[in-house]
């Protein structure tokens, strides 16, 4: 979870940084001061100690992520983003409905946004079918990179956070609803003590009764707990529509229990258009919607970036070529 430094996190994480300064500081003062100081040696001594003990911290808190979900989505955001062309998709944060449900904070907005590709463009809204490569989409998962992103700067120097999943149906076997929700949990600060003591019952609940993990009911109840001390939580949660259908509906009822018992939560969710119906079903009743669509700004700085990169010789790109492209592939997008 994307928490940014407080005069809360602070506190929270001083005893943790602090115990990592003693280990420096007694390491110094042995290779300074030999032999006859007893407090030296019983310095050092603790700081092995300290080192042991935050050895052991640190592999605790490795075994209980890893029991919360195998998800990952870091590692998605991170390809996705490393994809992203600067400039495109902007004209998405600008959009009114975008700018209520994330300012707003005082609960007079609709805590969810969604977004939903345009009718038979799908969750893609740039293509040609002339130039068949895959750079040549921008999908939604870009969209939500490039809000999580957004977000995450928004959130510099709050007590805001952004936690966010990217679904895949390469990965669906492993995107069960309570490791999705679990993914969440995990997303969190978890050296924060309340935090810790609420994740660390759970875990030891869990093992002591021999359970894989908890149940998708109790891992919501965790979810709402860890955030609670959270201003703003945006969860933001990418192509719903790649879950599996026999996944979907309870996934979908979780986060829509997650917003009514969380007013911290803002819900920016995207998906194909035939998802809305499910969505209206589980989620909040007159949500934020903007539809994808293949927008002329976002088609012209693509087309100009490919084209000032192609390597094939200045003199076979040459402006009137250029020109014919861009004018070809703009008519072609209107048509979609």
């Amino acid at each position: 979870m994307d928490t940014l430094p407080t005069g809360r996190e602070s506190r929270l994480h001083g005893p943790w940084q602090h115990g990592m300064w003693n280990v420096r500081t007694d390491h110094r003062m042995a290779n300074t001061i030999y032999g006859d100081s007893n407090s030296n040696v019983g310095n050092v001594s603790n700081s092995y100690n300290t080192t042991i003990n935050v050895g052991i911290e640190e592999e605790l808190l490795l075994r209980i992520r890893e029991w919360l979900s195998p998800l990952q989505p870091h590692k998605r955001h991170q390809n996705v983003r490393n994809c992203r062309l600067d400039g495109i998709g902007e004209w998405v944060l600008r959009r009114s409905e975008f700018e209520l449900w994330c300012g707003s904070q005082d609960g007079s907005a609709n805590p969810t946004l969604l977004c939903f590709g345009a009718q038979g463009v799908g969750k893609t809204y740039i293509r040609s079918d002339a130039l068949q490569e895959p750079g040549i989409m921008l999908t939604s998962n870009k969209i939500s990179s490039l809000v999580i992103d957004t977000l995450r700067k928004r959130a510099r120097g709050q007590n805001n956070a952004v936690v966010f999943l990217y679904c895949d149906y390469q990965t669906q076997k492993d995107q069960t609803p309570a490791n999705m929700i679990g993914s969440l949990v995990r997303q969190t600060d978890l050296r924060a003590p309340k935090i810790q003591s609420e994740i660390k019952s759970a875990f030891d609940e869990s093992k002591n009764e021999d359970c894989n993990g908890l149940q998708l009911p109790e891992m919501v109840k965790l979810f709402v707990n860890v955030i609670a001390s959270c201003e703003v939580v945006y969860l933001c949660v990418d192509a719903v529509d790649e879950v599996l259908p026999q996944h979907r509906s309870e996934f979908l009822r979780a986060l829509g229990q997650i917003v009514q018992e969380a007013p911290n939560v803002r819900l920016f969710v995207t998906g194909r258009p035939y998802i809305r119906i499910e969505l209206d079903k589980h989620l909040t009743r007159g949500a934020y919607a903007i539809h994808i669509v293949a927008d002329q700004g976002d088609i012209t700085r693509y087309l100009s970036r490919k084209m000032d990169d192609d390597d094939q010789g200045p003199n076979l790109m040459t402006e009137d070529l250029k020109n014919h492209i861009m004018k070809t592939m703009l008519e072609k997008a209107s048509e979609m």
